[in-house]
Formats: structure tokens, sequence, C-alpha cells
């Protein structure tokens, strides 16, 4: 307990000193050329809303000259976006040819480019928080731990769409207890405990069929749960399977299905459920026949030792027929009626517990044992494993201090255990240390206050490692950046592409993406039973989904493709039961591979039902939220907020007297002059992806309105398509558009702050230079990485004084 005591007081007091941010402004500078043509560009097609009289949006260019940009170069950003995303001049107003703009926009972007400015390298001095995310990870790469941040930990706040942007990071009392909660949870289960108690932990089957193999489990079974789990103590363990026989009646009863439990691939237990036997129980026994069958699925006893294992609940395989219901089964590929399924199990323990065995976690942390090396006290031994784990989870080498604070942790546990307590209790206030849940930067000694210098080799090494991995730095990292070498432009490089390599960055297909293309919302996104009997319940294509859009954008990365072909790759990653739904008929199995994509609409980020499932809604499509999508995550330029008020749609016309498509409704809602200007922008993107329903199925009716799908539209450039194909397309003609929006995407994710308006000539320039290398993403994250935003910072000007008043004196 004075461990305890001692992090909860020590966190918040660090956290309150440093989360103090001080900004400076920069002072702006001029444009050199004076761009005639491109003035009178401005005041031909843009003077006639923005006018000192109209002042649309609030904003006036009337007299704008190559000064005026320097004066306000936000609000010039903000117009190169508009113009770059076509969607100003809006339409149905009078348009400028297309060199026209991009002429303007490349002298805006020049002028803008030009302008003196050291905003973008920051001066605001946060303390920089682990998120859920980061915090699990650096437990795994720490201790061989296994955890769930989001079972530990509160849900983290994110900024821009992000959730590891430092100043949206904020702490309060009750996060300082949870992460000390946090860090004793981690220490007892990375160490085992003699004394522990029995637990409990409930494994649940994700959705769809078990008719076939899951990958991990032995040859010659077919569904069933693989479940991972890191047992604290040898003991007796006990597993409660989920009822299978649930009808009074008997129902099915006559199949039989061979039920086994493994651990570690080894058979622990074995029944079978259904067949003749059960069907008996049925007629003589009657009422009692029902729980008879699953008291077979209760009470199984198994020995096993503490550490990680893989405990299963499957089916041994045996053939299986075509179904002779009468009714056919929304299912794709078919129902399982003749075959059961195992819904979730529960696992209790350990009873009886006889030691501790080897595990992972314990063969890493005990490099040092008094008990086998008599040579050494407890004391050197706890000194040597501090000192090896607080270098990686402080990420720099270890002070005295900090090995003296640490041993105080110690102390107090040997004192009520011995040496393991106090090991495990050192490890409580590693975990809990400020120096752990926080990135911090230091300002060089001797600097005046705006002066420019570069953030410390290590502090680099933990930027770099939290973004390519987000988790702590490895050992041949930091010892790069202890030697002062990782700054060293190829020793960098070569850094950089050896953490690409590495399986742990596949964080950023599973953590970047979806935080870029907001795949948050398909969380929300819960298909409706009524409307999607095959994409709901147990067939709810989610997870599928959310796996093949990180395998699929996993390989762009590895790969090291071109950027764009997240857009257009002809690639993607299924199984049986995300290929039925995506119309393919040969791929069998539960296991994701590589398929070739012989439809062209599944192309690219724009046909994987991820995308097209999160920007939908439960019971229907939205072009709006898909062309909204488009607009923010693949052009780069988010779309005006509605205006207050705005009518929905009429849900009452689906399904009713008079069925309309979403294009008709779609017509009378934009019919209102304050909803006709975005929606204009925004419907023709959405519409051409109509065939898709809102679980992402291809459909070339509307099964309400009974009339085929129309997914013809016209940009507001006058460019007409009619399907996903003419949009793609569309959207290749101006590649730049989509990698400056991947850049500014991922420039926000390194940097760990918001994106600002000082930054775009940032991203701009990492376009530019990486165009020559065909936008490989490992040219872009060597760009990021050099970019003065990642390894550049400004000495804080000092903070004002508050003065006191007569009163407060």
């Amino acid at each position: 307990m004075n461990a305890m005591r001692r992090i909860q007081n020590s966190i918040p007091l660090v956290a309150a000193i440093s989360l103090v941010g001080v900004f400076a402004a920069s002072a702006p500078g001029q444009a050199q050329d004076s761009g005639d043509a491109q003035l009178a560009t401005v005041k031909q097609y843009c003077s006639g809303c923005h006018n000192d009289k109209a002042k649309i949006g609030g904003v006036s260019f009337e007299g704008v000259t190559a000064q005026t940009i320097a004066k306000d170069p936000e609000l010039f950003e903000k117009a190169v976006r508009k113009l770059r995303g076509r969607v100003m001049p809006p339409p149905g107003a009078k348009q400028p040819d297309g060199k026209a703009v991009d002429s303007l926009v490349a002298w805006l972007e020049d002028s803008l480019d030009k302008l003196p400015n050291q905003a973008h390298i920051t001066d605001q001095v946060v303390l920089h928080r682990l998120n859920r995310e980061e915090y699990q990870n650096a437990v795994h790469d720490l201790l061989r731990v296994d955890v769930n941040g989001a079972d530990l930990l509160p849900p983290d706040d994110t900024a821009q769409g992000f959730d590891n942007i430092a100043s949206a990071l904020q702490v309060s009392p009750s996060f300082v207890e949870q992460y000390v909660h946090a860090a004793h949870n981690v220490a007892t289960l990375a160490l085992g405990k003699r004394d522990t108690r029995p637990q409990g932990w409930t494994f649940k089957a994700p959705p769809g069929n078990q008719l076939t193999h899951v990958p991990g489990l032995p040859l010659g079974t077919r569904g069933g749960i693989l479940a991972k789990v890191d047992l604290p103590a040898d003991g007796e363990y006990h597993i409660n399977i989920a009822d299978m026989a649930t009808h009074i009646w008997g129902n099915g009863m006559e199949y039989e299905n061979p039920l086994v439990v493994t651990l570690d691939n080894k058979i622990v237990y074995q029944t079978v459920i259904g067949g003749e036997e059960d069907s008996k129980l049925y007629d003589q026994v009657q009422s009692g026949a029902l729980d008879r069958v699953n008291a077979r699925l209760k009470n199984i006893k198994l020995q096993a030792t503490a550490g990680p294992h893989k405990i299963a609940v499957t089916f041994r395989r045996q053939s299986f027929a075509e179904s002779d219901d009468q009714l056919q089964q929304f299912a794709p590929g078919g129902g399982q009626d003749r075959s059961y399924r195992v819904e979730s199990f529960q696992l209790l323990g350990p009873f009886d517990v006889s030691g501790l065995s080897s595990t992972p976690s314990r063969d890493l942390i005990f490099t040092c044992n008094p008990e086998k090396d008599k040579t050494k006290t407890p004391e050197a031994c706890a000194k040597e494993i501090f000192s090896r784990l607080a270098k990686r989870a402080y990420r720099r080498p270890v002070t005295n201090d900090d090995l003296a604070e640490i041993m105080e942790y110690y102390a107090d546990g040997a004192k009520q255990g011995g040496f393991e307590s106090g090991i495990r209790e050192g490890i409580t206030g590693i975990l809990a240390s400020p120096f752990f849940l926080y990135r911090g930067e230091r300002v060089p000694a001797g600097m005046k206050a705006g002066d420019k210098y570069a953030i410390t080799d290590l502090e680099l090494a933990s930027k770099l490692s939290f973004f390519l991995w987000n988790s702590i730095p490895d050992d041949e990292l930091l010892d790069a950046a202890a030697k002062n070498r990782l700054s060293d432009p190829a020793v960098l490089q070569k850094q950089v592409q050896r953490m690409l390599a590495d399986p742990r960055s596949k964080t950023l297909a599973s953590n970047f993406v979806f935080q870029w293309l907001d795949m948050k919302r398909l969380d929300d996104v819960v298909p409706d039973r009524e409307v999607f009997p095959y994409a709901s319940g147990r067939l709810d294509p989610r997870p599928d989904f959310r796996t093949e859009l990180t395998l699929f954008a996993d390989s762009i990365f590895r790969e090291d493709h071109n950027v764009v072909d997240l857009l257009r790759a002809g690639h993607t990653y299924l199984n049986e039961r995300l290929a039925l739904q995506y119309g393919i008929t040969d791929v069998k199995g539960d296991h994701f591979r590589r398929v070739e994509l012989k439809d062209s609409t599944r192309w690219g980020l724009l046909g994987k039902g991820a995308i097209l499932m999160a920007a939908a809604y439960p019971n229907r499509t939205s072009p709006v939220l898909r062309g909204k999508f488009i607009l923010n995550s693949i052009e780069g330029v988010p779309p005006a907020n509605p205006p207050p008020n705005v009518p929905t749609l009429d849900d009452k016309d689906i399904g009713t007297t008079k069925a309309l498509t979403v294009r008709q409704l779609m017509a009378k809602h934009r019919a209102s002059p304050a909803c006709s200007s975005c929606h204009a922008v925004m419907d023709p993107l959405g519409f051409a992806l109509e065939n898709f329903d809102a679980t992402g199925v291809w459909r070339d009716k509307d099964r309400f309105a009974n009339t085929p799908i129309d997914s013809a539209g016209e940009l507001p450039d006058g460019t007409k398509i009619n399907g996903p194909d003419d949009l793609r397309n569309a959207l290749l003609r101006r590649p730049g558009q989509f990698v400056q929006t991947f850049v500014d995407g991922l420039l926000t994710y390194a940097m760990g702050r918001t994106r600002e308006y000082y930054d775009m000539p940032t991203i701009r320039k990492i376009v530019r230079d990486t165009a020559a290398k065909e936008y490989k993403f490992s040219a872009i994250v060597l760009a990021v990485v050099n970019s003065d935003q990642f390894r550049m910072r400004r000495v804080p000007q000092p903070q004002a004084q508050p003065v006191l008043s007569a009163s407060t004196k």
C-alpha cells in the first residue's frame, strides 16, 4: 500500500507541472510574384459571392492582392483546399476551366510556401501520455504480457480523428487511479501469484457459421472457439461450455456432433452431442433429456501450468450434406441446421494451486535469481532486473535516482512476501511511473526563447517507435540513440527501413489507417436484422471487414507500393464468408488469403465492405455519408457543416404505399435551398457507389422500389460518372490530391498534435519530393521522419506573469 500511495502522489505532480504549453506567433512574410492572371481569376469567379457586401461564409476577396496572402495565410490555405477539391466555385455557379484553377492553386501554394514562418516548429511544452493502444503494446513488448487496454484504462479522447494527439490526452484523478491499478494487474499477470484466488474468463464465438476449420486448431476439426489466455498459476481449471441442446422437443438431436476440448492442441476431453442415444433420451426420459445432454458440457476438469496457453472447444470434422429444410437459409453458403455451434465457454480456476512454472514473462524478468545464483544477493538481482526493464520502459538509460526509487518499491514488497513480491512491486512502480506513462522532450540549456533545436537521439527513438510500432523502442533502436548515432541520416534511414519490415509495423494498417479513414463509425453501424438478415446477428460481416481492410492496407505498406494503390489495387484478402458477401464462390474456409479481384468495382478502398458500411446507416445507404467520406478522406476537403434544423429524409416513404429509391428521397431533401449547394458536391460521389447496399453487397435493383439502381452523376467540374469505376478513374486523374490527403493524415499521426494551416507547406513539399520516387510508402515515411515537425522544436516564449490587483494582494 505504501508503494501505491507513492505512485498516486507522483503522477499528478509531474503531469501538472509539465502539461503547461506556451505558443509563439510568427510574423507573416510577403509573396514575391504579382500573379495578375491568377488575381483576375479570383475577381471573375470568386468575388461575386466573396465581396465586402455579400461576404458569403464571412469571407471577402474584394481588392485582394499578392500582399493580402501574407496577411492572412490561414484564410488562403482554406481557399486552396477548396479549390484543390474542386468544390469552389460551387456547382451551378460559373466555373473557370481546369487550367485556370490549376494555375491559381499553384500560384497560391507557391506564395504560401515562400512565407517566412516558423510556427510549424512547435514551441508547445506538453507531456504525451500513452493511450490505451500504446499502453497494451508497450506492456507486451516489455513483459510479454497480453492485455486489453480497453479493459484496464478509460477511453481516450480524440482530435482530428486520432487518439494519439498529446493535447487531447488529458489526465484526471480517476485516470491516475486506473493507471495504478492497471500497473498492479499487469505486474501480477507477468509474474503470476502462488496464492491467487480462482477467477473466471468467458470466451465468445465470432459471427458466422462453424462449418470449416479454424486457423490455429488441429487439422481435422471444424468450427469452435480458440482462446488464448495467460493463466496465473499451476493448478486445476474447469471449463463450462454453453448449452447445445436448447429445444425441449430435441430438434436436431438425431445428428452426431463429436466435440473435443484441447489444451495447446492436445485433447483433454471429448464427447458426442446428438445421435441415436441422445434421441432415445428425449423419447424415454423426456423432460430431463435436455439437462442430461448439456451436463456433458459442464465442469470439465483439466490440469494446466501458469503462463500463456491456447484452449479450444471444437468439433471433429465430418462430412455434411446440403440441408433438406424447406426454407432457404439466409446465411451465405447455407445454414448450420445439421452441425452444432459453440456459442461460448467459461474457464474457471485455478483450484488446488501447485506452484508457478516457467513462463515467457517470468523467463524474461528473472534473468537473475538469488535462489539459483548464490553469489548474488536478492538486492543485487533486483537492481539488475530493474535496470534492464526500466531502460526499455523509460526509453533511456536509467539513472541512480531512477533505480533508487524503484528499489523503494522493492523494499516495500520484499518485507511482505520476499524476493518475488519485491520484484512485483518494483515492476508496478515502473509501469505506474510518469517516465513510462508519458513521453517528454527537454529544452536544452543555454538557449534563448524562439531558438530552434533538434530533439535528442533518445527522444527521436521514442517518437519513431511510437509512430511506426505504436510501442516502445527495442534494444537496437535504443542503443543507436544512446550512442548518438540515430540522428545520422544513413543510420536513421536504415532503422526506419528495419522498423517498417518488422511485424510490429502492422499497427500502421490496423491503427493509423482506421483512424485516418474514420472507421470508428463501423462500431456504431449495427445492420438492421429486418432489412439485412444475411448480414446481421451471427452473420454480421464487420469483424471480417476489419480484417480485410487491415490486411489490404498492410500489403500496400509492407510491399512498399505507391500509396495511390490504396485506391486502385486489384487485390484484397478474403475468407469464405466475406467472399460470398462479395459474390465470389471459389474461396473456401475461414482463413484469409490474398485474392486477385476480377470485378473492378471492388478494387481499392472504395470497394471494401468496411468503407461502404461505415458510410451508411443500419437500414439503408447514404449517398451523403459516402460523398462526405470521399471528400474528407480521399480528397482532403471536409465539407461545410450543415445549417441548423435541416430536415431529415422521410423514411415513411420506404416500404409503404409508395416506395421511393434513396435518390428520389434525396431529390425531395435537396430541393431545400439550404441543402442544395453542399449536396450538389457530395451526392454525385455517393450515388456512384449506390449499387453497393448498406452492408457492401452489390445489387442491380432497389428491392423496396423494385427499380434499377441509378448510379449516374456529374462532378462539380462537369465530369460525368456512372458507377464505382468511373468514380475511381475520376479521382485517379489527380493522384497528387489523394497523396496529399494521405500525407496530411500520416504527418498528423506521426506528430502527435493537430495539423494546422502552417503545416501545409511541409505537406506539399513531401508530396513534391516523393513524386520522383513514385509516392512509395517508405519514401513518404522517411520524408515525414525528416520533417521539421517531427525532429525540430523551438524554445518556448516566457509566460507572462499575472498581475495582482490591490484587492488580491
